[in-house]
């Protein structure tokens, strides 16, 4: 009976040990934890198309309205020209998403993409540039319009804010173009 008992206990043991290994996933393989740290196979593809972050001013004075000492009247009419600012870059962001979602990865991962694919990648990238562009011309007017609003004192903290905003992004993608192996690249 201790003998029967005995094997049906390692039995079980040995069952539950070999179901947790083969939850944390294999060493090499990927997923479920299966590649950790430096042994993880990193397939690196480049982005098929980048959006390039945009500054938003409007969005900043919000943001950093108690700093900027916005009064109730002046945070309102930001609002105002924010919720304006913004019906007019909707339509151009979601084509951004659009354009970045069908050219997701940048192609093969082994070999050089096709020529059609290339052509279609010059053309989303052009299409990007463009749209930038347009979204820029909506929000340079929307921002002298809020800034009109700022004492002398509020507009110095404003354009610091903008200026250390804009310098955090350029670092940004400074960073990732150089971790992704692709230099300085400003559209």
């Amino acid at each position: 009976m201790k003998l029967a008992y005995l094997v049906l206990v390692s039995a079980i043991s040995s069952g539950a040990w070999t179901a947790a290994s083969a939850q944390r996933g294999m060493p090499g393989m990927t997923g479920m934890n299966g590649m950790r740290g430096e042994r993880s196979i990193n397939f690196k593809r480049g982005a098929g198309v980048d959006i390039p972050t945009v500054v938003q001013p409007i969005n900043l004075l919000i943001e950093h309205r108690q700093e900027l000492a916005l009064t109730d009247s002046q945070f309102m009419h930001v609002i105002r020209i924010k919720r304006a600012l913004d019906s007019l870059n909707a339509p151009l962001m979601r084509k951004l998403d659009s354009v970045q979602r069908l050219f997701r990865g940048g192609g093969p991962l082994f070999g050089d993409p096709s020529p059609e694919r290339r052509d279609s990648l010059a053309q989303a990238r052009g299409l990007v540039v463009e749209t930038i562009s347009d979204i820029h011309d909506n929000i340079d007017p929307a921002r002298v319009q809020a800034f009109a609003l700022l004492s002398y004192t509020q507009r110095s903290v404003a354009d610091r804010i903008v200026a250390d905003e804009e310098h955090r992004i350029e670092d940004e993608e400074q960073k990732k173009n150089a971790s992704d192996g692709r230099g300085s690249k400003h559209p």
